[in-house]
């Protein structure tokens, strides 16, 4: 018996009027890994429906996420559907959480939004400049206000005048970076404990943080 072969129907596309904009400051790419045109043509639909600027001009990724961004700012976030399937049902756009990019992180192996910190100017050059022994989150941000980046261009400004712990904390940035071995710390154990009990023989030294465990 010969297979009987059925007309595939033409796929249909859902085109509904012109929605009214409500949330101007979020605009939406949907994106997913093999979306369908009728898929996205509904997604979009109903995203727009609801108010919200969707843009097509996005058309493959390897991971089924949400991305939304802010035209004044440029800001974007690639979130999991969760976010927009939450969005849906509220009416409107919900406050992102860390669980949206958790489940990001989950499933890509990385988080856009971490990736964004991580390189962005400012958290590089003030956790540069807070890795000094006597520099601080304001000490840090007041340099990086200055228009400074670099150690290099940290001791070649003048204006810039250093107490005693940043002296010294510049002078041996090398070797206080450096991790302390555990032998170390109980050799200076010893030198702190016979100090110690000279001024009261009953006290205890104990070696604390990391190396207590």
């Amino acid at each position: 018996q010969l297979p009987i072969l059925s007309r595939r129907r033409p796929e249909v596309a859902f085109v509904g009027g012109r929605e009214e904009v409500k949330f101007r400051d979020v605009r939406l790419f949907l994106v997913e890994r093999r979306m369908g045109k009728s898929r996205r043509n509904f997604l979009s639909n109903l995203a727009r429906s609801k108010g919200f600027c969707v843009d097509d001009a996005l058309r493959y990724v390897t991971q089924k996420t949400t991305q939304w961004m802010t035209p004044e700012t440029h800001d974007k976030h690639v979130l999991h559907i969760s976010w927009f399937t939450e969005s849906m049902s509220a009416g409107r756009p919900v406050p992102v959480e860390i669980r949206h990019y958790i489940q990001e992180i989950s499933e890509c192996g990385s988080s856009s939004r971490v990736e964004e910190i991580l390189n962005d100017e400012r958290y590089r050059t003030m956790k540069l400049f807070s890795s000094v022994f006597g520099v601080g989150p304001k000490t840090a941000e007041n340099w990086f206000c200055r228009g400074l980046r670099t150690f290099a261009e940290r001791m070649s400004e003048p204006s810039v005048r250093l107490n005693r712990m940043q002296t010294a904390g510049f002078l041996f940035y090398e070797d206080i970076s450096k991790p302390v071995s555990r032998t170390e710390a109980s050799a200076l154990k010893i030198i702190v404990e016979e100090a110690v009990i000279c001024v009261n023989p009953s006290a205890t030294v104990s070696i604390t943080g990391g190396f207590r465990r």
